[in-house]
């Protein structure tokens, strides 16, 4: 699910990149303005996506924990957790 969210946070900075840069390129210059818009969006979805990916993914756990689901136990429910093989 993160994975999905990095993605469609990413495309909608780079819309707005895009967005932005054609309307202060044809203030500018009328001359390949959507060109140098695509590109300034294209490089803003993959330093998002890069940048959400790392910080998101740092505090992750490890690949070769073992889950260990609640349990109920005396009427009680004990929490689920992450421990090492």
């Amino acid at each position: 699910m993160r994975r999905y969210l990095i993605i469609f946070i990413a495309a909608v900075v780079a819309v707005i990149v895009f967005f932005v840069a054609t309307k202060i390129l044809k203030k500018i210059t009328k001359k390949n303005s959507i060109y140098y818009s695509t590109i300034c969006g294209l490089i803003a979805f993959i330093i998002v996506s890069l940048t959400g990916l790392i910080f998101l993914e740092k505090n992750a756990g490890d690949i070769d924990s073992k889950y260990l689901p609640p349990k109920y136990i005396d009427g009680k429910v004990l929490d689920g957790s992450f421990s090492k093989k």
